[in-house]
């Protein structure tokens, strides 16, 4: 078979095949066999319809256009393993329709041209003996009294308290009764269109009688508890506060409410002291300082894990940063496919029903909103493959079948075998090479913050983001749900 090949920007190849007289002939007649086999006719037998018949009941040109798609899909698979082209993508036939049908004659040669993305040839420069700027992720020296002290808050004795007002920190009782404020008038309202009808707007979460406050701000609406503090037992009090723009209901975002609050009780928390009693009764460990010796440990271990995915993800920034790839478009879009789907995954496990909101735009928006890292991704998974195969690198085989069993004992019946064992090999063929690189590598350590300063910020707003979420539904009760942050 003729193929010639013209290599086109984005890595993709231009290919003009031409199918022999002979092949075209052979798939014609094995297409009306075929046609013959399955056809019924009245008055035939199946498999016994008389060439003639057949032609002038399913047409000849139905005949030639299954036969031409044969042809095309054929020739594009011979001229592949022909050429030893590796696809990134599927073939796009260029050659019209009209000009294919028109060509195609039966034990003539049909020549047709096809566009594909390849895998590009990536021009490695020096890999080995880099020297890379890392962040190094320390252990917090409080994080263990912090945590010790949250246990200890979990576990005090919480006593009633009369002589002196709420403060904070202390868990108080009260009823609480929402009543909601008009809201200001807008030029729409004013032309008396677009009002919002108020008993349309559930406020049965806006009341609750001997409901428990812990008296910190982070955990209710502002103004809420700042409103109980100083408050005594018995005393009776009015609060005004606005509901946040971004609260979860948005009903009641950005609205004005005021709660008739009464205190019942205040009860100030008695902490337990820090006796090996205690420790037994939180841990497994018979003493403070053996506990300690114990999280201290973990605490160290995540920091330098940590740090070494620092020292992973800052080598393969350099190396992309300091490699020419031509990146072909159909691994991009299936990179960025797999992260929005990898989202809407997590999503779905935190609950959330994402055919409710996620529409073929929003879609579409995330995929491009995806593409940097898409790109970033793809040209680093190409980098890792050639140092790979040029260094002979090799998946140790008992390792990969293992971690095959692994995963397809956890997957069950949903699992397909080659399937898991085809992204098993791809995971640990990228550890591999990236571990071999970091051996060959040199690392300058850096405080933590010092080169993500940006990516932090952006991170910090969507855990805010998050957060506003995750509060909203963090308590299923209506009268918690209403003023809850």
């Amino acid at each position: 078979m003729k193929v010639t090949q013209e290599k086109l920007p984005a890595s993709q190849v231009g290919l003009t095949i031409e199918v022999p007289a002979e092949l075209t002939g052979k798939v014609y007649e094995d297409t009306i066999r075929r046609y013959a086999k399955n056809a019924r006719i009245p008055g035939f037998r199946k498999g016994k319809v008389p060439r003639q018949v057949l032609l002038q009941q399913v047409g000849p040109d139905a005949l030639r256009a299954a036969s031409l798609e044969e042809l095309v899909e054929t020739g594009i698979r011979k001229a592949i393993e022909q050429e030893s082209i590796r696809p990134a993508g599927q073939a796009k036939v260029s050659t019209s329709e009209d000009e294919l049908f028109t060509q195609f004659a039966p034990g003539s040669p049909l020549t047709f041209s096809v566009v594909m993305d390849v895998f590009p040839e990536v021009e490695l420069g020096d890999y080995t003996g880099l020297t890379v700027e890392a962040e190094e992720v320390l252990p917090d020296a409080e994080r263990f009294n912090n945590l010790l002290e949250q246990q200890r808050v979990q576990s005090a004795t919480l006593i009633p308290v009369e002589d002196r007002a709420a403060k904070l920190g202390d868990v108080v009782i009260v009823d609480y009764k929402g009543e909601l404020l008009p809201k200001e008038a807008d030029a729409e309202d004013e032309d008396g269109e677009g009002e919002e009808d108020e008993d349309a707007i559930d406020t049965t979460g806006l009341s609750a009688e001997d409901f428990q406050v812990e008296l910190d701000p982070e955990r209710f609406i502002p103004g809420f508890v700042d409103g109980i503090v100083g408050m005594e037992v018995g005393d009776a009090k009015d609060i005004t506060v606005t509901f946040p723009e971004d609260y979860g209901r948005t009903d009641l975002a950005g609205r004005g409410v005021k709660f008739a609050i009464v205190l019942h009780e205040i009860k100030e928390r008695e902490l337990p002291e820090v006796t090996d009693e205690f420790i037994q009764s939180i841990s497994q460990f018979e003493t403070l300082d053996a506990l300690r010796e114990a999280m201290e440990g973990q605490f160290k271990e995540e920091a330098d894990q940590a740090t070494n995915e620092n020292k992973k993800a800052a080598l393969l920034k350099a190396l992309v940063e300091t490699t020419e790839v031509d990146l072909p478009e159909s691994l991009v879009q299936q990179e960025m496919s797999y992260m929005v789907n990898q989202a809407a995954a997590q999503l779905k496990n935190q609950g959330i029903d994402v055919q409710q909101f996620i529409t073929a735009e929003m879609v579409e928006r995330m995929k491009e909103n995806a593409r940097p890292e898409a790109e970033f991704q793809v040209k680093a998974d190409l980098i890792l493959q050639a140092i790979g195969k040029r260094e002979e690198l090799k998946v140790d085989e008992a390792e990969l079948q293992a971690q095959v069993k692994a995963v397809m004992k956890q997957l069950g019946s949903k699992g397909k075998r080659d399937r898991v064992e085809a992204v098993v090999y791809e995971d640990l063929y990228k550890d591999l090479v990236t571990g071999w690189l970091l051996e060959r590598s040199e690392f300058t350590l850096v405080p933590a913050g010092t080169l993500t300063k940006d990516d932090q910020a952006d991170a910090d707003a969507d855990d805010d983001a998050t957060d506003s979420v995750e509060t909203d539904d963090a308590d299923s009760t209506p009268s918690a749900t209403a003023a809850k942050k």
